[in-house]
């Protein structure tokens, strides 16, 4: 579901295979303490599972930065 969410907002994302990366499941569980999937972060904020109302919030993080 998040990566549908994301890809028909138009919003680039890097997705990681945790059953068969296993540096990609060291660094998720860093990021957010547990082993659940999907990890979403964005702009800092770390979301476990997902809530398209939050992703949503979380997204216009993404609309009021601009590049250097």
């Amino acid at each position: 579901m998040a990566k549908e969410f994301l890809s028909k907002k138009g919003v680039d994302f890097k997705a990681f295979d945790v059953t068969r990366d296993p540096e990609a499941l060291k660094e998720m569980k860093a990021l957010s303490g547990a082993r659940t999937v999907p990890v979403i972060s964005v702009c800092g904020n770390v979301m476990i599972g997902f809530d398209a109302k939050r992703l949503e919030h979380d997204l216009k993080c993404l609309e009021q930065s601009s590049p250097l």
